[in-house]
């Protein structure tokens, strides 16, 4: 029996992110009926604010899906590799309607037997959907069929931000025969502009590792721009840029369903780390010389400014007490007379070879800051890339192993 179907709960997949425009986007809400207004407007919400319907976006990926397993080397294999699609547009679905009603006359006959002999009778509707899943391609079972829901749900995606001013741009119509401008049609369409951004939300009930590579692939084929969104993408409208927020798997307990009934990971966030308080976290230790007092202040100084500039930091620090003619014996440098005039490069050697201080780009700056600034940097906000790639990894690599091995 598969556990993937939708009287059985395994698990859900919720995807969030910007879908931002990088060129103009036109879904069209048909003609707008006003002689004085555009021809053809862009789809609205009901406060008026244009919105791309869940269903344009799920059509143009389930079309790339289709295309890619159509032009697979395995495409026309019998029987049915794990990976597939029906021709629908061509008239030959996986399943029918007719198929249905002859499964499900199949096993009302077998339950009228099973009643005569005394035998505990079937489902019949289960038994009617596990014919069905077991006959659709990989794409119905993910996009769903005339005869089987869609297990991946594309709400309407509205916008993330102000209304922005729409732009009006003018078409014409082609006469096909002559390749020419035809007479009298000429009109004006409404578009979104580039670099309006759009909530995305995908929800992907009882997930499957290579089903969910599926669709991280074809959103990555429409981030490269290699497929486009709504009408007149032949004049380089549609083009869009994803940007993925947050990836939540939930999904039930094996050990203990009862204790916990679900739990649920954000794969994009790191595993939650216990902090050290700043009080009590172990820092570098300052050198042993001389008074400790003294290194202390010198490096609270130089923590307010954030880099050991020599050339300020002389002047401030004799602002502290700690002069050009006293840093050698309180600081317990044991220089000679010669290299005592100039104590701040052994002074910034020595911070350095005890751990306080590291060079960055031609400075010496706290350990402590530079260790800050390299975890805002390899966590940048929104889009963690490390974290990213290894939900990629996870996910399109189980889809690349499946076609490697339907291949």
């Amino acid at each position: 029996m598969s556990a993937l179907l939708f009287d059985t709960f395994t698990g859900r997949l919720r995807l969030e992110g910007l879908l931002t425009t990088r060129t103009a986007l036109h879904i069209g809400a048909g003609g707008g009926g006003d002689p004085l207004a555009t021809d053809l407007p862009v789809v609205r919400d009901g406060a008026g604010r244009p919105y791309i319907p869940g269903s344009s976006l799920k059509g143009v990926l389930r079309s790339a899906a289709e295309a890619l397993f159509h032009g697979a080397p395995f495409a026309d294999r019998s029987p049915r590799p794990s990976l597939s699609a029906c021709r629908i547009m061509a008239g030959l679905p996986c399943v029918t309607h007719q198929r249905v009603e002859e499964v499900r006359k199949e096993k009302d006959l077998e339950n009228r037997t099973r009643k005569e002999a005394g035998v505990p009778l079937l489902d019949v509707g289960r038994e009617v959907a596990e014919t069905v899943w077991a006959e659709s391609c990989s794409v119905c079972r993910l996009f769903g069929s005339l005869e089987l829901a869609s297990r991946v749900r594309f709400p309407d995606l509205p916008l993330a931000g102000d209304l922005p001013p729409l732009e009006l741009r003018n078409g014409v119509g082609i006469d096909r025969d002559k390749g020419l401008a035809a007479n009298g049609v000429l009109y004006d369409f409404e578009a979104v502009p580039p670099g309006i951004p759009f909530r995305l939300t995908v929800v992907l009930d009882n997930p499957d590792d290579a089903d969910a590579g599926l669709l991280l692939y074809l959103f990555h084929e429409l981030d490269q721009g290699n497929l486009a969104l709504g009408g007149k993408s032949s004049r380089g409208l549609g083009l869009v840029q994803v940007q993925w927020e947050s990836i939540v798997e939930t999904r039930i307990r094996e050990e203990n369903p009862f204790a916990e009934l679900l739990s649920r990971r954000d794969l994009l966030k790191p595993a939650e780390k216990t902090e050290t308080p700043v009080a009590e976290a172990a820092g570098p230790k300052l050198p042993a010389t001389g008074d400790p007092a003294a290194w202390q202040t010198l490096a609270d100084l130089i923590l307010e400014l954030k880099e050991a500039d020599k050339s300020f930091l002389g002047q401030k620090a004799s602002e502290r007490g700690l002069t050009k003619a006293n840093l050698n014996e309180r600081l317990g440098l044991g220089l000679g007379e010669r290299k005592a005039g100039k104590p701040w490069d052994f002074i910034v050697e020595r911070l350095a070879g005890c751990g306080f201080l590291v060079e960055r780009h031609g400075k010496w700056i706290p350990a402590v800051l530079a260790a800050t600034e390299e975890r805002k940097t390899e966590a940048p906000s929104g889009r963690p890339a490390l974290v990213l790639q290894e939900v990629i990894d996870r996910f399109v690599g189980a889809l690349g192993r499946r076609w490697e091995e339907a291949c």
